[in-house]
């Protein structure tokens, strides 16, 4: 697989990042809009991602955690700025989440303004505190922001994901008939914390994930 190859190559010094960069623009051209978007996804976190992966966990916090690991590839693949369609990492409050902030929003541009949210996301880093009983309160944010928005805007489903540590899971939630939501997974995987696990993460599996996503 020429992707992994390319990474592959820059994790072993045996390519520049520049040269893996003009090589990885030469291969988006031959794919469909997803599969370029996921390369350039790609091709930020080789720019973004430390050689190696960081020990002490205890010193990253969350938005460091989703910023540096995570959002060179979901705003690669849920961020559409020709379609008016941003991922943001904002933390705040909208029309369908009501006083709930959640982490992350996937809106769709009016204009000058933030309108309709198409999706959610909430981060937890992996911590002694991060219990069970935590995550499956995030999950539960998740589904009440998602059925709100798909009945407030219309919407035939509403993408959310939860991120755990460096794990991810992605969910996608319909009104199937009337007062009937179903919200079901539709991919787990755990995100690269270095260059080094970048290479071994560009395999088919995952990307296939992804393209689901």
């Amino acid at each position: 697989m020429k992707l992994a190859r390319i990474i592959n190559n820059v994790e072993s010094n045996m390519q520049s990042k520049d040269d893996a960069e003009l090589d990885l623009l030469m291969l988006g051209k031959s794919l469909n809009s997803f599969g370029r978007s996921l390369v350039r996804g790609i091709m930020t976190g080789m720019r973004k991602l430390p050689q190696m992966a960081i020990k002490t966990k205890k010193h990253i916090g969350e938005c460091e955690l989703f910023t540096m690991y995570f959002d060179p590839i979901l705003s690669a693949l849920l961020s559409d700025p020709d379609k008016n369609v941003l991922l943001r990492w904002s933390n705040v409050t909208s029309d369908e989440t009501g006083e709930m902030r959640p982490d992350a929003t996937i809106s769709k541009l009016c204009q000058r303004d933030f309108g309709p949210s198409l999706g959610f996301g909430q981060v937890k880093l992996a911590r002694p505190s991060t219990d069970n009983h935590a995550l499956c309160h995030d999950l539960l944010r998740l589904a009440i922001f998602a059925k709100d928005t798909v009945d407030v805007n219309k919407l035939q489903a509403a993408m959310t994901f939860q991120i755990n540590g460096y794990n991810i899971t992605f969910f996608l939630t319909r009104l199937r008939h009337d007062g009937m939501y179903f919200m079901q997974e539709i991919g787990q995987l755990t995100f690269p914390r270095s260059l080094e696990e970048l290479a071994s993460f560009v395999n088919l599996k995952n990307i296939r994930t992804l393209l689901m996503v």
